[in-house]
């Protein structure tokens, strides 16, 4: 208190101080010089100290991402989009698993699981998928890769059904296994009968064939002859000598789960590989529409969320999109196979 009193009457005193040195003829001029000199210093130093602080703008970062897989340019061509049920259901998985706790922060350098929630959020907002509103809300960036003109493979993938016994016959005599609790014998051990009667079977079927198939797409259903299913989903893996052999597990939800423990939804969720592409990344897709020959008709663009992750699915080279169960998912994983380009969506800056 005292220090501000002193402060006070030293900013009142200075014209005073001032008028006296102005009409006080006897004093020298470089004496009164210096006395303006001192008044003056003593007022811009009692203003500094009332003043407000300066409050500088804020530092706006440009949002940096891996130049070698992304780069920021938006599609030369966007037409009107879809916004139907499954979509709206693909968007309501994808943002309850970007609030969940265990999901990292930055999944990849560059890439925020808060901006990827803020994208599933704004699209949400939108009443229809026009270009101008996609255009208005996001940044696009297109993913590179070493195919032709940076475009992506873009395949099909599904959950077979597969008629299967609960115990093993003539007919039925291929196991499907899950993964055991202590040591994993390489797979040509495996094929070799290995894990033979220790109690791994979920299942029987009739071959190589379906068991490699179903290993392929990751997960399966099996119908018994009593017309009761069961739903196995990935149980891990183990490579080495005789190449790779894929397990499964028991699934208490109906759903297909993804890699990100939530259900995946036919015609939205792709597989991707989440070193370059995180595991909740809003993407646009230029979709090969071919024709039943496997003739290249035109392209199609939808928004697709990647929700998945496949041993075949390596960098931004390739891209599964998920089709759905039993023959109408393979029909439709069929129909999925070509090139095209690829754009993630992050909130514009």
């Amino acid at each position: 208190m005292a220090n501000k009193l002193s402060l006070y009457i030293c900013l009142l005193l200075s014209p005073f101080v001032l008028t006296l040195d102005c009409s006080n003829t006897s004093v020298s001029p470089g004496t009164k010089a210096a006395s303006k000199s001192l008044a003056s210093s003593s007022l811009s130093a009692g203003l500094a100290a009332i003043a407000p602080p300066i409050r500088t703008k804020p530092l706006i970062l440009k949002r940096q991402v891996r130049p070698t897989v992304l780069h920021h340019t938006a599609p030369d061509t966007l037409t009107y989009l879809t916004f139907d049920a499954p979509m709206l259901k693909a968007l309501y998985e994808q943002a309850n698993y970007l609030r969940r706790k265990d999901v990292k922060e930055y999944p990849v350098y560059g890439i925020s699981k808060t901006e990827m929630l803020r994208t599933v959020e704004l699209l949400q907002d939108c009443q229809i998928l026009q270009p101008e509103a996609l255009l208005d809300r996001f940044d696009f960036y297109k993913v590179k890769t070493d195919l032709k003109k940076d475009r992506t493979k873009i395949t099909g993938y599904y959950t077979p059904l597969i008629e299967a016994s609960r115990v093993r016959t003539e007919e039925f005599s291929v196991p499907i296994l899950r993964r055991p609790d202590d040591v994993v014998p390489n797979p040509a051990a495996i094929a070799a009968g290995a894990l033979n009667g220790k109690g791994l079977e979920l299942a029987w079927i009739r071959s190589e064939r379906q068991l490699a198939n179903a290993q392929l797409q990751g997960s399966c259903w099996v119908e018994y002859p009593d017309g009761n299913r069961e739903h196995f989903g990935f149980g891990g893996s183990v490579k080495g000598k005789g190449g790779v052999y894929v397990f499964f597990m028991k699934m208490s939800d109906e759903d297909v789960i993804g890699a990100g423990y939530f259900p995946l939804t036919a015609g939205y969720s792709v597989a991707v590989d989440p070193r370059y592409i995180p595991i909740g990344a809003t993407l646009l897709a230029e979709l090969p529409d071919m024709d039943p020959a496997g003739n290249l008709k035109g392209y199609t663009y939808r928004i697709l969320f990647a929700q998945d992750r496949g041993g075949a699915i390596l960098t931004t080279k390739r891209l599964d999109l998920y089709c759905g169960i039993g023959k109408q998912g393979l029909n439709e994983a069929r129909k999925i196979n070509g090139l095209g380009r690829l754009w993630v969506l992050l909130p514009k800056q």
